[in-house]
């Protein structure tokens, strides 16, 4: 039966009431019933179409709306669907002559500008991004969502203060779309600015605002895992999870959190509640590859190592290949444990920019300026400082965590504070103080603070002359073992990891600062070698301790038992008693490892302590 365009729109808003109540059989057979009869209606097709790529079925959505842009060919709103769907689908290029076409039917039309806008924004090109939602304002001032657009683009180009100053005036708007989108990212930049209190404020507010907002909830869980208040983190996550039991991040964010709280039990729990519910969350492979040898759940395993790699993008690639590296070394099966960690190293290689260029001319610049006058004098009551220093994966969070048995001990982690407070002073004799009012804003009064920030190396001569009562803590592991660990870790913040040239290289400019620096400064500088340790603590961990100046307490033998929050790759390990079966590993791999030993063994010390 033909209906009016009156009756049609009436129906087409109560399919779409069925849409958002999650009754979408009951919606699809609304549309299907009017296009059986009023299949010429611009607005039924249009908005099937939507329908359609609401669902995610884009190949309907798309042979529909070509269908359209040949029966209305001056409609732009068609091209501007296309183009969304293909951006969705990373078809960047055929995204942009979709919408070019549009533009020659419509070039002023303020959602085709804010389209263009928010594809350029995707393929992170923000100039071309900035001057198209430029146009779009110009177009139509009044609509929020392109300068919440504008704001975001501010962001990610890095203008902070550009961004506050578009979004701050949209917090009163009326219009929940663009309010909620707006407080987000002035939360986001908030964190970015590091002031944490005021992310955490506004998320507050937006959740009080809008109490059934999941999003606003997750966004604030995940700021509670970066400033590591995990207590907060997951009592909100408890709370909120009676409310929303089907929200699946809600689990993700609880997984994460029971991990580095130790808590490797409901961690599990949590992952295989994620995979249960969806059995493409790559990601949670990954996780529990890392914890769990997957004995009780072999149907889990199965289908993990039987999954084709090759048919899956760049990101599951990555987590898979890691995954499946994981499962096999637990297996001692190291020869295909090779085949897939060079796999998705190599794919990961492709995503990342490299980095370790940067971190070795940062450390050669202040070795060239490294002070060789004596240290100066300074208050020797003084808090304590002890720096962590050396190289990923070298031992340091189990050392952290036998230093944190000392209840006298802050361990405030890899904090930035050392960089930062040196890249902020003008002059370096105000080093120090940046660094202390650093800790006094983020940690709680205490005797000794522990600092894990590992690059720190870099700056040892800076801590000898500037900081008083402070003592560096090199950590030494056999080289190759040091370099296998790291290329086993899926360090995304650290790009270099993923080569194992860039790692071995890393790895020797670092170990011959210190030599240099040992031989300066020495009287500061504790060499502590993670083999020795683990073969003997009862011998190697009261060095330390007595080296540091601290009482024994034989509770510093077990730091397994530190209940305290990890939140390094090292997270399960340090749960562990202290173990020695990965001494040596690295002989499983030495096929994989060969260009890493090249380079090692050209320094004839290190040849030695391989």
């Amino acid at each position: 039966m033909k209906l009016t365009d009156l009756e049609i729109t009436k129906k087409i808003n109560i399919a779409r009431k069925l849409q958002k109540l999650g009754k979408y059989k009951e919606a699809e057979e609304i549309y299907k019933e009017l296009l059986s009869f009023n299949s010429n209606s611009f607005d039924l097709v249009f908005s099937y179409a939507s329908f359609c790529k609401d669902l995610r079925n884009y190949t309907l959505a798309k042979q529909l709306l070509v269908d359209l842009t040949k029966k209305f060919p001056s409609a732009v709103n068609p091209y501007i669907l296309i183009a969304e769907i293909l951006r969705i689908e990373n078809r960047y290029a055929e995204a942009e002559k979709v919408l070019l076409l549009a533009r020659n039917i419509d070039p002023s039309n303020s959602d085709l500008m804010y389209n263009f806008a928010l594809l350029y924004s995707t393929m992170k090109k923000y100039d071309p991004s900035l001057f198209y939602i430029n146009k779009a304002i110009t177009l139509n001032s009044n609509n929020e969502i392109y300068k919440v657009l504008k704001g975001e683009i501010f962001i990610r180009k890095g203008c902070l203060d550009e961004a506050l100053s578009i979004l701050n005036p949209l917090k009163t708007s009326d219009i929940d779309f663009s309010k909620i989108q707006a407080k987000n990212l002035i939360s986001e930049i908030w964190i970015r600015k590091k002031r944490y209190f005021e992310s955490e404020k506004v998320l507050k507010e937006l959740i009080k605002e809008y109490p059934k907002l999941k999003l606003g909830y997750l966004n604030l869980s995940d700021l509670y895992i970066e400033t590591k208040q995990l207590d907060k983190g997951i009592n909100l996550l408890e709370n909120v999870l009676r409310i929303f039991p089907d929200f699946l991040p809600f689990y993700k964010n609880s997984a994460l959190i029971y991990k580095s709280k130790g808590e490797i039990n409901l961690a599990r729990e949590f992952f295989l509640k994620l995979i249960q519910e969806n059995k493409f969350d790559y990601d949670s492979y990954y996780e529990l590859s890392l914890i769990y040898d997957f004995k009780d759940h072999p149907e889990v395993k199965d289908f993990l190592l039987n999954i084709n790699i090759n048919q899956l993008k760049s990101s599951p690639k990555i987590s898979v290949a890691f995954a499946i590296s994981n499962i096999l070394h637990k297996q001692k099966e190291y020869k295909k444990s090779s085949y897939f960690l060079k796999i998705a190293n190599d794919e990961a290689s492709k995503c990342a920019k490299s980095s370790y260029q940067v971190i070795i001319q940062n450390a050669e610049f202040f070795r060239s300026i490294a002070i060789e006058k004596l240290k100066s004098q300074h208050n020797n009551e003084s808090n304590q400082l002890v720096f962590i220093v050396g190289m990923p994966r070298s031992g340091s969070t189990l050392l952290e965590n036998v230093l944190s048995l000392n209840n006298q001990v802050v361990d405030m982690g890899e904090v930035d504070f050392l960089e930062e407070s040196i890249k902020n002073v003008k002059n370096l004799n105000k080093v120090f103080n940046s660094y202390n009012e650093k800790i006094k804003e983020k940690f709680k009064g205490s005797k000794i603070y522990t600092d894990k920030n590992l690059f720190n190396y870099a700056y040892c001569s800076i801590i000898y002359k500037y900081f008083p009562n402070a003592k560096i803590i090199h950590c030494n592991r056999n080289p190759l073992d040091n370099i296998l660990s790291i290329y086993r870790a899926k360090f995304n913040s650290q790009p270099f990891s993923f080569s194992l040239d860039e790692i071995s290289r890393l790895y020797v400019n670092h170990f011959e600062i210190m030599l240099e620096y040992k031989e300066k400064y020495g009287k500061i500088i504790y060499e502590y070698n993670y083999e020795a340790l683990v073969k003997d603590p009862s011998s190697e961990i009261p060095k330390i301790i007595s080296w540091l100046g601290w009482e024994w307490d034989d509770a510093y033998l077990s730091p397994h038992k530190n209940k305290r929050n990890v939140f390094t790759a090292s997270n399960y390990q340090v749960r562990q008693k202290i173990y020695s079966s990965s001494i040596g590993i690295w002989k499983e791999y030495e096929e994989l490892l060969a260009p890493a030993t090249e380079i090692i063994t050209a320094n004839q010390i290190l040849k030695d302590r391989i």
